[in-house]
């Protein structure tokens, strides 16, 4: 596991799971590339990203959630799927805005439904919540 203040980065075969906990600075957005390459070297060239936005910071501010997603750009054609796993309703909205401009098969899921975008991730029919 590699680790910045603010985010962590697990890769298990080919899924890289990243979990946001504060606002990223530029910095920040240089190292996570950085070990989303290397993540990507070690899976064989392409992965599926699972991304768990923790924090507060983007319930205040879509742009900032925009911002941080800005390093999938550089890796958008490597990466097959990702799914995003946020507390608000608007940031379905704006994930499904990113999506456009990203060029990868992006969908959002809510907290409780994080099982569902790992079995998305994984191609496997998901299941109904009760």
């Amino acid at each position: 596991m590699s680790a910045l203040k603010s985010i962590s980065l697990k890769r298990v075969g080919p899924l890289v799971s990243i979990r946001f906990f504060d606002r990223m600075v530029d910095r920040q957005t240089r190292q996570l590339s950085a070990m989303l390459q290397r993540s990507i070297a070690e899976a064989g060239g392409r992965v599926r990203l699972l991304l768990a936005i923790e924090s507060e910071v983007y319930g205040r501010s879509p742009e900032s959630l925009f911002e941080s997603l800005q390093f999938i750009k550089l890796h958008a054609h490597q990466i097959d799927r990702i799914a995003i796993v946020g507390r608000k309703s608007w940031e379905r909205t704006y994930v499904g805005l990113f999506g456009l401009f990203s060029g990868t098969e992006i969908d959002y899921f809510d907290r409780a439904d994080a099982v569902n975008a790992i079995r998305w991730l994984q191609g496997i029919e998901r299941r109904r919540i009760k």
